[in-house]
């Protein structure tokens, strides 16, 4: 995944969510991944590789609309709370 479709599937996927400004944004999808914000800036300026990881869920997000964030962390507390 290139620095480019990774902007491309955020904006795309989370659009609707952007808290008014576009740092906001970030920091909110950066939450969620669990990383720094920083981070997520390396990984769109090309500074740092995008994960495997990050790039299959960021794609499963594109691909399937009703996948979504609230969906995924939701089956995660679950897996969590019964282990």
């Amino acid at each position: 995944m290139t620095p480019a479709r990774l902007d491309e599937v955020i904006n795309h996927c989370f659009r609707v969510r952007r808290l008014g400004n576009r740092a906001a944004h970030y920091r909110s999808i950066a939450e969620f991944l669990g990383v720094d914000p920083k981070t997520l800036h390396r990984w769109l300026t090309g500074d740092a590789p995008i994960p495997r990881a990050v790039e299959v869920v960021f794609e499963i997000f594109a691909t399937f609309p009703e996948v979504t964030a609230e969906g995924v962390s939701a089956a995660i507390q679950r897996r969590d709370e019964g282990e």
